[in-house]
């Protein structure tokens, strides 16, 4: 395998767009439309291994304090390969190339997010996330989502 890591363009929305509604149907991270992506494609990036979209990420941006690392799915057949671990570095580079902040995320999978440098933190700590997208979700009352802040 030889993929490789680059920002997303018009024409990865609609793989953009089915990586991320396949883990949405599990529950796993929020579904984003066509247009969501396309409103915000230049926060994305993606995997592509001869052609084929394998992985995307996506950045939040609440301000120059604070970035949430979200939209991050990879096809299942390449799970175990380093390319999430890939992609979330070159993310974490994008961030911090644009200004040196806090970057979270909220996720189901807390290890995967831990040994790439994340560290477990209170929601609390993130009241722009909660009012922007956790006050409309489902789960609201019942949140299995762990919080994790990157110390690098």
């Amino acid at each position: 395998m030889n993929y490789r890591i680059r920002p997303a363009e018009e024409k990865d929305i609609d793989p953009i767009h089915g990586l991320i509604k396949h883990y949405a149907m599990q529950g796993v991270i929020l579904e984003r439309s066509r247009e969501d992506i396309l409103a915000n494609l230049e926060n994305f990036i993606v995997a592509e291994d001869s052609g084929t979209i394998i992985g995307t990420a996506a950045f939040y941006d609440y301000g120059e304090t604070l970035k949430e690392v979200r939209s991050f799915a990879v096809d299942g057949h390449y799970h175990g390969m380093g390319i999430g671990s890939a992609l979330l570095k070159r993310l974490i580079q994008n961030i911090n190339g644009k200004s040196n902040t806090r970057i979270f995320t909220l996720t189901y999978k807390p290890e995967f997010f831990s040994k790439n440098g994340f560290i477990v933190v209170s929601k609390d700590d993130f009241p722009e996330k909660i009012w922007k997208d956790c006050r409309n979700c489902k789960d609201w009352d019942n949140c299995g989502e762990t919080a994790l802040v990157y110390r690098g």
